[in-house]
Parts: C-alpha cells; sequence; structure tokens
C-alpha cells in the first residue's frame, strides 16, 4: 500500500513538472508579432526592428486599457 502511494505521488509529481516546462518552452517559443489587416484580406507581418511596431504596440495598450478601464 505505501509503495502504490508512493508511486502515485512520484507520476503525479513528474505530470507537473512535465506540464510546467511543456508550457514554458511553448511560450518561449512565440514571440508576438504585429500584423495588420489589409483591405484586400492579406495581412501585413511587420519586424520587431520596424518603427511602427512599438508604435502600435503603445496604442494597442491603449485601446486595451480603454476596455478594462485602465486597470
Amino acid at each position: 500500500m505505501r509503495a502504490r502511494s508512493l508511486a502515485v505521488l512520484v507520476v503525479a509529481a513528474g505530470a507537473v513538472t512535465a506540464l510546467v516546462w511543456w508550457r514554458r518552452r511553448s511560450a518561449a517559443g512565440s514571440e508576438p508579432r504585429v500584423q495588420l489587416g489589409l483591405s484586400g484580406g492579406a495581412t501585413l507581418t511587420l519586424d520587431r526592428s520596424d518603427p511602427s511596431t512599438i508604435e502600435l504596440e503603445t496604442l494597442a495598450v491603449g485601446v486595451r486599457d480603454s476596455f478594462t478601464g485602465g486597470a
């Protein structure tokens, strides 16, 4: 009985560790990009080095804050 409880505990700890590792790995690989939708249905993706990217991100933060009331 004690060995079974220990085995269940080890498996649960391993599952939690694997989940945390997977979430961190998947979050690190996806860097947010700035995409603009164009009138023809196409999209334009801006590079991180483009100065427009910073301006658009600042505007997006302002819009998001206006929806949440600045909180």
